[in-house]
């Protein structure tokens, strides 16, 4: 739990850097944050990188947006 402010922060710049590379080449913010936390997590947590390992509130946000997602996709 020491390292939860670096933790926030690296994700929030990965959602950030989403929005980025989305304008970029022009497709969905959702579908980059989607594929970014799909490297971030597994390539964290294959590399040993303290910063990306998975944790619960980490897991239950997760959980929450691809439940938001859905609903908005079926909105």
């Amino acid at each position: 739990m020491e390292q939860v402010w670096y933790t926030a922060t690296a994700w929030i710049g990965l959602a950030l850097l989403a929005s980025l590379i989305s304008i970029r080449i022009g497709i969905s913010v959702a579908l980059v944050e989607i594929f970014l936390g799909f490297v971030a997590g597994n390539c964290g947590a294959y590399f040993g990188s303290a910063i990306f390992q998975p944790n619960p509130w980490v897991n239950f946000l997760a959980g929450f947006g691809s439940v938001v997602l859905t609903f908005l996709a079926g909105a």
